[in-house]
């Protein structure tokens, strides 16, 4: 279980930078309104996994700083759309074994996680679509 959280705020943490690099590399201003939208709920969701892995294990998870390769913006978004599955992949496993308010708080995230991928997604047709007609 416990594993499970602490690759969870990894995974977090991970779409929080990919994010922050996307958003000084994109243009369009609905984009960068959106990535600004995301960066406020990953932020929310690791202060909450935080909290859940310090109720599980009595400590907060003390991560060092990953480091992201810089990019392309295709290649930011493709990985946050990855990113964002692994993500529900994660909340999944971790609501199968946690209960109350903690499993509730798993399965609002797996839906997060959803409708991430989904926009990720978008953003990646919209992206690409023009270097694929090339």
């Amino acid at each position: 279980m416990m594993r499970a959280v602490k690759q969870l705020l990894r995974a977090i943490k991970r779409s929080a930078q990919l994010a922050e690099q996307l958003a000084e590399m994109v243009d369009d201003e609905m984009w960068k309104q959106q990535l600004a939208l995301y960066l406020e709920d990953i932020q929310r969701q690791y202060e909450l996994w935080q909290y859940i892995h310090h109720l599980l294990a009595g400590a907060y998870e003390e991560s060092g700083e990953e480091k992201t390769a810089k990019a392309s913006v295709a290649g930011l978004v493709h990985a946050l759309c990855c990113n964002e599955l692994e993500k529900g992949m994660l909340c999944q496993k971790a609501s199968e074994k946690l209960s109350g308010a903690a499993r509730k708080a798993a399965d609002q995230s797996l839906q997060q996680a959803i409708q991430y991928s989904r926009l990720f997604f978008t953003m990646m047709q919209t992206q690409l679509a023009p270097q694929i007609e090339r």
